[in-house]
């Protein structure tokens, strides 16, 4: 029992490591006019929750929902430590894209860890930039922030909201409303970095259909474009990781890392 017990320990603790994705989800991604709707905040790893999380006002720099109306500062209506993150209900039809950035957190991760992380993650050129600075040993140090984003129905009129470019750091863009979507179609859509294309890219497309989850891995093109086959019903989630070297103001990080999410369902 002793050695079996070891290896579930090891397994328990690699994937520990990989449940690291934060995403929102919406109680019900489609709603009448004026019906409320638990908006939550999840951990865990492709769609596979492990912890439901509060707001936190200390790691929130901006927290905004976009709408035919406009936007709106959503810090003003949440409430520190509450989950779920809102109880949320609209007056008019649409397409609303809920948008949150978190602050930096650091991390330090022994070198093996570190890099079968960057591997899992889709960030082989970071392996190959650590093996050209001779750094393949050390342990990776790293501060990280995140991008999260959702979309969700309220009554029959879709809205341009859905495209909305909000001026993330990193951000995914749907370059077509996923609500007049079906299943079996494609979604398009572009990833930012710095407000240019994301190009040559690791994209994770993720799908949650009560207990049956796929994942597709896709590569962004030389216009920061990705296609995702909407091949199933349920929640979708479309994630990204990009890192690059620290340079400054970095405390003990040697490399920093963007996170992006975008949440939507399918019917």
């Amino acid at each position: 029992m002793r050695p079996f017990l070891a290896i579930v320990i090891a397994v328990a603790a690699t994937a520990n490591i990989f449940a690291h994705g934060y995403w929102f989800e919406a109680d019900n991604f489609s709603v009448k006019l004026n019906e409320k709707t638990g908006i939550r905040l999840f951990i865990g790893e492709a769609l596979k929750k492990e912890e439901e999380r509060p707001y936190q006002a200390s790691k929130t720099v901006a927290f905004q929902m976009f709408s035919t109306a406009g936007s709106f500062d959503m810090r003003s209506m949440a409430e520190d430590g509450t989950m779920p993150l809102l109880n949320f209900s609209a007056d008019r039809s649409g397409t609303f894209l809920l948008s949150m950035e978190r602050n930096w957190s650091y991390i330090k991760l022994e070198a093996n860890k570190f890099e079968d992380y960057l591997r899992e993650d889709g960030m082989d050129y970071i392996i190959a930039e650590r093996r050209r600075l001779g750094e393949s040993k050390k342990e990776g140090r790293e501060r990280y922030s995140r991008f999260i984003k959702m979309l969700f129905q309220v009554g029959g009129s879709r809205s341009d909201a859905a495209m909305t470019l909000v001026g993330s750091k990193l951000e995914i863009v749907p370059l077509e409303n996923p609500y007049s979507k079906k299943v079996g179609d494609n979604l398009k859509l572009r990833i930012y970095f710095g407000g240019f294309p994301l190009t040559e890219n690791v994209v994770f497309a993720d799908n949650s259909d009560g207990d049956k989850y796929s994942t597709q891995k896709l590569t962004t093109d030389k216009d920061g474009k990705v296609v995702v086959k909407l091949d199933r019903k349920g929640v979708w989630l479309v994630r990204l990781v990009f890192m690059q070297r620290c340079e400054k103001n970095c405390g003990e990080a040697d490399w920093e890392s963007f996170w992006g999410a975008l949440s939507f369902a399918v019917k």
